[in-house]
């Protein structure tokens, strides 16, 4: 037996982060390269708060990452866990 790639805990966090729309919009704006937050909130018109959860769920399901430059965190899209779950579905084809 092939040993998974993804837990099944990994596999439900990341659908949860792929199942609302705006965080698939995020993912794409940043396949485009790292990108703020408030980049991010001002090309999609979401407030604030908004933002901020959706990008907290991306974060928490490793679906993005982050760095800090200056006070600016940048954020972008985590290959990794994107292959896992790709090496995953893979398996279905």
């Amino acid at each position: 037996m092939v040993r998974p790639v993804l837990s099944d805990a990994d596999r439900a966090d990341v659908f949860r982060g792929l199942a609302h729309p705006v965080r698939r919009q995020v993912l794409t704006e940043l396949r485009k390269g790292e990108s703020t937050a408030g980049a991010l909130r001002t090309g999609l018109k979401l407030t604030q708060p908004a933002m901020s959860q959706h990008l907290r769920i991306l974060r928490d399901t490793g679906l993005i990452t982050h760095r800090v430059e200056g006070r600016q965190r940048l954020y972008r899209v985590n290959t990794t866990t994107l292959k896992r779950v790709r090496r995953w579905l893979d398996q279905f084809a």
